[in-house]
């Protein structure tokens, strides 16, 4: 009798046992689910707020132009650093004010792809990894108009894989929320034309002394070779080697897409320019034709044959 009741009194301490492990045990269930929901909604909500900022962000350019952009207040620090004044020249003024021709040029020196790309140009980023591997160093890039914006607005100008990163996610969304002109209007207002010039009106009125509704073609062109270089190129130093390349390539697209004519383009391009060259060419073929038409004796010589007389 005596064993059974101990036997029944360890049977109840067991189960006062299992069914304390059972409460802790569901306690530790309880707690991890609570933990994990927690965590899943803070997670949800971080994860909405880091998406949901960029996209007001650019929403509100719409309709707003903003008073100065990040690469903006960055050149205000490094001007009050180097020259004591941090005051900058910039003017806003609408796309439609805008001298067609400039609008072009900025294009064709910056983004010739600028309507055809989705933001990105894969054609232009593959050519500039080429050549970059090829001299063993980054020297040529290959942002479009609309990545220029988004870093320049929105990320800064820090190289690390972070800032790529932002910068195509907010050049995928002012695509996509903005549209080309827009993009393109708020470009030829913040780019930068000089150490303290921002906007193609500021640049226009400092340069020539006019608005850039009134620029001429190669005043135009000039303008946009500056962008290359703002802090080191002007568009009235003729001797510069790399605005002259600059304008060669302006000048290229230009001619090609049909904007401008042979003499403004060997206006623009220089004495060297591909149909200056090509104009050449024709002239020397024709010259040696003539030549030929009036003494035929020269072609007979087998040594003259070889030279190509």
């Amino acid at each position: 009798m005596n064993r059974e009741n101990n036997t029944l009194q360890i049977l109840r301490i067991l189960l006062k046992v299992l069914r304390l492990i059972g409460k802790i045990i569901a306690g530790i269930f309880l707690t991890y689910a609570v933990i994990f929901a927690i965590a899943g909604t803070t997670a949800i909500i971080v994860a909405y707020r880091y998406i949901s900022k960029p996209v007001l962000e650019v929403k509100k350019l719409r309709n707003q132009n903003p008073v100065e952009t990040k690469y903006m207040k960055k050149c205000k620090e490094t001007l009050k650093d180097s020259t004591g004044s941090d005051s900058l020249l910039h003017a806003f003024v609408p796309l439609d004010s805008i001298s067609p021709v400039l609008v072009k040029a900025v294009i064709a020196a910056e983004d010739d792809g600028f309507y055809i790309h989705p933001g990105f140009d894969l054609v232009a980023i593959l050519n500039a990894y080429e050549y970059n591997r090829t001299k063993n160093r980054l020297k040529h890039g290959a942002s479009t108009i609309t990545q220029q914006m988004a870093k320049n607005l929105f990320v800064g100008g820090d190289k690390t894989f972070t800032r790529k990163y932002q910068e195509l996610a907010y050049t995928i969304l002012m695509e996509t929320i903005l549209g080309k002109e827009r993009i393109l209007e708020l470009y030829m207002n913040y780019a930068q034309w000089g150490k303290n010039i921002f906007g193609c009106e500021a640049a226009a009125q400092y340069y020539f002394g006019k608005s850039c509704t009134k620029l001429t073609v190669d005043q135009a062109a000039r303008l946009a070779a500056v962008l290359a270089k703002p802090n080191r190129l002007n568009p009235h130093y003729t001797k510069s080697i790399l605005l002259n390349k600059r304008l060669r390539v302006i000048g290229d697209n230009l001619y090609r897409r049909h904007i401008i004519n042979d003499s403004l383009y060997i206006h623009i391009a220089g004495t060297d320019s591909l149909i200056h060259v090509l104009n050449a060419k024709r002239l020397n073929s024709a010259s040696k034709q003539c030549l030929l038409k009036n003494n035929p004796e020269k072609d007979t010589h087998p040594l003259k044959r070889q030279l190509h007389f």
